[in-house]
């Protein structure tokens, strides 16, 4: 299934329980937010052996949960959410140059 599909399927999803009508931006940025704290809480105060028995379903689970809500975020701007990501990398590309950023952590204005 590709990307276009799955967009359908979401929306497509949402659609038929009419719950568009409550997707004001405000509330999906709410909502995407919660769904990271809740992929974060998997991870609070676990220590990284701890982090190792993390449920891999659970984290899929939340993973998925902040994709739909990043794709109802684009499609309530009618942005095209795999174009943005492709032009990110290469604006990033342009800010942290291999040979600047390889094997470095810092930002790209301390480069």
């Amino acid at each position: 299934m590709d990307f276009k599909e799955i967009e359908q399927k979401v929306i497509a999803f949402r659609n038929e329980r009419n719950w568009e009508q409550f997707h004001q931006i405000k509330d999906l940025l709410l909502g995407l937010n919660i769904e990271v704290s809740e992929l974060q809480e998997l991870f609070l105060w676990k220590t990284t052996d701890q982090q190792t028995e993390i449920d891999k379903e659970k984290i899929k689970d939340e993973l998925a949960d902040i994709a739909i809500f990043l794709i109802y975020i684009s499609k309530h701007y009618n942005i095209d959410l795999l174009e943005v990501i492709s032009n990110k990398i290469d604006k990033n590309g342009i800010k942290y140059p291999v040979d600047k950023s390889r094997n470095s952590n810092k930002k790209y204005n301390e480069l």
